[in-house]
């Protein structure tokens, strides 16, 4: 489950504290994409990741490397997945369950813990 803060406008937070919404959006991820973002923590390259999804999935995976690179690609277009060069410094936790610095969520439900 990904928890993505939502960033709103003035007007957009004014409505959201009137309406009580939600402050943050969940998204499930399937078993394929749940592998992917495991793997993507800055120690796999996307070779690694192929193989590891290829290995588990099989044939339920193909096209493997087609299915990866849409993946990997959504996760940059959602803001939550960065792709660093070989041999680049990965500067920020890819601990599960961690808050990213520029986002102020609260700590998961426990609630949570069946969906990982």
């Amino acid at each position: 489950m990904l928890r993505i803060e939502k960033q709103f406008s003035r007007f957009e937070r004014a409505l959201a504290r009137l309406f009580r919404a939600p402050k943050e959006v969940r998204r499930p991820l399937d078993q394929m994409n749940s592998l992917i973002w495991e793997l993507a923590d800055g120690q796999h390259d996307f070779a690694d990741i192929v193989q590891h999804l290829n290995d588990a999935f099989e044939e339920e995976a193909t096209p493997v490397v087609e299915r990866s690179t849409a993946a990997v690609r959504g996760f940059v277009a959602l803001g939550v997945m960065k792709l660093v060069p070989e041999g680049g410094a990965v500067t920020w936790t890819t601990e599960p369950g961690q808050v990213p610095q520029e986002q102020s969520l609260e700590p998961k439900d426990p609630d949570m813990d069946h969906w990982s």
